[in-house]
């Protein structure tokens, strides 16, 4: 496996929700005693890059501050290459939020909104649901989604993602978002591969679900590498290939079992 660079995913990866996966945090290490180039890229749509440092902190790892992408501050910036500061209503929670003020935008009610931004929110209600509704039905407003997950790995389960909401909004209007942001988009991948250094050839990308991981390493042109400690596990790997089309150039139990191997290759 000839890889210099490993875009790795959080969720489902390196954690789950708040607990972190013991093993794949000893993998993390072992990848940078060998001399791995490593970027974490998170579809995360709830937290900002301040809360996922407090994160990794927790976790006991010592992460520079241009090894992570999350999805939240690529959505503010990729909408502020598109059109400035611009006045955002978003159904997202505090950490995107802060990502879009931090980038300029102003955040209005969704009669003033030139851009609606969808992410997901676990406290999401009727109200919001109907003003991302008429924003959805308005074509002169840009519709942006952070991503594209239909689940989250939490601690103790699976719960839903963004795709919650795109999906509710899809059957209510038929529109689907003008862009989406974070994987299997290209927009999110093609930043971490710039950060990273590394020729697209020696790339791969690391992460826990078919469709949103394996996927954008496929539309990417770059490796695949599924890691069953998350979404995708032993039990339903068969189903995901089936239901998706798509495979993982390689497969792991985990991001130590991957560790172990790129360090044997050394």
């Amino acid at each position: 496996m000839n890889v210099e660079g490993l875009i790795l995913d959080i969720d489902g990866v390196i954690s789950r929700g708040r607990k972190p996966i013991e093993r794949a945090i000893d993998g993390y290490r072992i990848l940078k005693d060998v001399g791995i180039k490593t970027v974490f890229v998170s579809n995360n749509s709830t937290r900002s890059r301040r809360i996922m440092f407090e994160r990794f902190r927790q976790f006991g790892l010592d992460v520079d501050e241009d090894e992570l992408i999350i999805a939240t501050h690529a959505t503010a910036l990729h909408i502020a290459k598109e059109n400035g500061r611009t006045r955002v209503f978003t159904t997202g929670e505090d950490g995107l939020k802060e990502e879009l003020i931090n980038l300029g935008h102003e955040l209005v009610d969704y009669r003033d909104a030139e851009y609606l931004v969808v992410g997901s929110n676990r406290g999401i209600n009727f109200d919001i649901f109907t003003k991302a509704l008429r924003l959805a039905l308005n074509s002169e407003v840009r519709y942006v989604a952070v991503n594209p997950d239909r689940v989250f790995p939490a601690e103790d389960g699976p719960i839903p993602g963004t795709g919650l909401i795109i999906g509710a909004l899809y059957w209510i209007t038929g529109r689907q978002p003008d862009v989406i942001v974070g994987k299997p988009s290209k927009i999110i991948i093609d930043q971490a591969i710039e950060r990273l250094g590394v020729s697209r050839e020696r790339v791969a990308i690391v992460g826990d679900q078919i469709d949103v991981d394996v996927l954008a390493g496929k539309n990417a042109g770059i490796k695949s590498i599924l890691v069953l400690s998350g979404v995708t596990n032993q039990e339903n790997y068969e189903m995901k290939v089936r239901e998706t089309g798509v495979k993982p150039d390689f497969i792991f139990r985990d991001l130590y079992e991957l560790a172990q191997k790129l360090k044997s290759g050394k």
